[in-house]
């Protein structure tokens, strides 16, 4: 017999359970204990493939214990890309890049073995410097001196419009507009180059990794209580104006979506150190390529100090603009360089409007559904593994299911990888909870979408390629971020369906 024909194709993502959110590029860090290693496998075939099983066999790092899982697929159809994943504990994994093997078996067939790297980082905090250090094989990255935006007066409280915004306590959005990252690299380095982290994202992603994880570790403590990350989130940011609002589901009264919305708040927010330092090369390596040190120097440290301006306010999706400057130094064996830039940015992880189709109404106990198109800014559509997407499930009376939209053609999914992402809820198994919560089913239930798009390089890309590549971006969110204490909540349903 020939081997299974699913093949994981490119490298699984990082999940934070709490909030179901992807961690900046996919990449795990240790400061968050508890993990998901999520992955798409593909049938590569031609043909439907029937009675599925799909299991984690093994992961290279001993630090890193994953809980034993057997994913199970009646069917399978050509073409499409199933979603798996796997919880772990992350608390003694090594930074670096371990390899995952993923195994899986199909009727007629031999199991077939997926081997893809993971990238892993260790985030951790120092109260008497009031700084971060993130750290990965190539070296340390440290930021201090961070500025930001704070939640303002309608984040946790009734604004003027009556409506509460329910968000946990230190739970953000901070919106960062400065910070200070300094590099030491290992080992030190000739020439205009170092190594870059993972050999694949530009040193930027470290920071956005810290901003993510501070929120991340203040959200989990809020919602599991203490000792579920590695270190204190204590630090203190430096506002500036104007604050940022932001809203969670009102009448969250079990379900607790408003971990995930702050989540997704903060990440959407902490992207704009992403905008500020450039996509096509960050000022680490423009700072590199304009400071050529002299001959036998090595490279041993460099620092960026970076301060921009949002000209408006940070949405998933949207071409907001900054306008930054910051400077770049080099501290080699022999002298010290500079370069300096002052310039406006733009965010380039635009997405176009949502389609959104659910039935307007559902007999008692019949499954809720929703399907999704995202479009990108050109038009045309996202497509199987190209996001990473949910939608919240709210019931009228506040309670909240999260479930994955996916675009694999099982369920009410019409077709795979056609660009029509679908999520359904058996009412039969949410009725359970429901009644534990003394709530019904009977009602209008509310709909929330969220996608965020994933890094497909392929394994091998050359680095400084593989680098202008970055997953994790929200392209399409239910929660905005404004500047306006004024606004209403801004947490828009997309769609609703009468239970009857």
């Amino acid at each position: 017999m020939s081997a299974t024909p699913l093949q994981v194709l490119t490298r699984p993502f990082a999940i934070e359970p709490v909030t179901s959110i992807m961690l900046p590029d996919g990449i795990f860090d240790n400061a968050i204990y508890g993990l998901r290693i999520a992955a798409h496998i593909t049938n590569l075939s031609s043909s439907a493939l029937t009675n599925v099983t799909v299991w984690l066999e093994s992961v290279g790092d001993p630090g890193i214990a994953p809980v034993a899982r057997t994913h199970y697929f009646a069917t399978i159809p050509a073409g499409a890309a199933m979603l798996v994943m796997w919880d772990a504990n992350f608390q003694h994994a090594s930074p670096g890049k371990p390899l995952v093997s993923i195994l899986a078996r199909a009727d007629g067939f031999t199991p077939r073995r997926s081997i893809q790297q993971i990238f892993v980082s260790e985030t951790r905090f120092d109260a008497t410097s009031n700084s971060y250090t993130c750290t990965v094989q190539e070296g340390t990255l440290t930021v201090s001196n961070l500025k930001g935006h704070l939640p303002g007066k309608r984040w946790g409280q009734t604004g003027p419009d009556g409506k509460e915004c329910v968000c946990p306590p230190g739970g953000g959005p901070i919106v960062p507009t400065g910070l200070t990252m300094a590099w030491a690299p290992n080992p030190a380095f000739p020439g205009l180059h170092g190594e870059l982290p993972f050999a694949d994202p530009w040193w930027k992603i470290l920071a956005i990794i810290i901003a993510i994880i501070a929120a991340l570790v203040a959200i989990i403590a809020a919602a599991l209580g203490a000792g579920k990350a590695s270190f204190n989130v204590g630090g203190s940011v430096e506002e500036t104006d104007p604050s940022v609002t932001c809203c969670s589901l009102e009448g969250a009264s079990s379900g607790e979506p408003e971990y995930t919305v702050a989540g997704v708040a903060s990440a959407i927010a902490s992207v704009a150190i992403a905008v500020a330092c450039s996509d096509a090369a960050d000022p680490f390596w423009r700072g590199q390529e304009a400071t050529p040190p002299a001959a036998g120097e090595l490279t041993v440290g460099e620092r960026v100090v970076a301060e921009w301006t949002m000209l408006e306010a940070p949405n998933a999706g949207v071409p907001y603009a900054t306008d930054v400057s910051w400077t770049y130094q080099r501290i080699t064996t022999g002298a010290t360089y500079s370069h300096s830039v002052t310039e406006t940015q733009t965010n380039i992880h635009t997405a176009g409007p949502v389609d959104v189709e659910a039935p307007p109404q559902v007999q008692a106990f019949s499954p809720l559904w929703v399907r999704a198109k995202f479009h990108r800014e050109d038009g045309s559509l996202f497509h199987g593994t190209d996001l990473y997407s949910f939608a919240i499930f709210q019931a009228p009376q506040g309670l909240n299911f999260v479930i994955p939209l996916t675009d694999d053609g099982l369920g009410f999914d019409t077709g795979a990888n056609d660009g029509v992402y679908a999520a359904s809820l058996s009412l039969e198994l949410a009725y359970r909870l429901l009644l534990k919560y003394g709530q019904t089913v009977y009602g209008r239930w509310r709909i929330f979408l969220f996608a965020q798009d994933v890094n497909l390089t392929k394994p091998g890309t050359p680095p400084e390629i593989a680098a202008q590549h970055i997953g994790g971006f929200f392209v399409a969110s239910a929660v905005e971020i404004t500047f306006d204490d004024t606004l209403p909540c801004p947490l828009k349903a997309q769609a609703s369906i009468m239970v009857v």
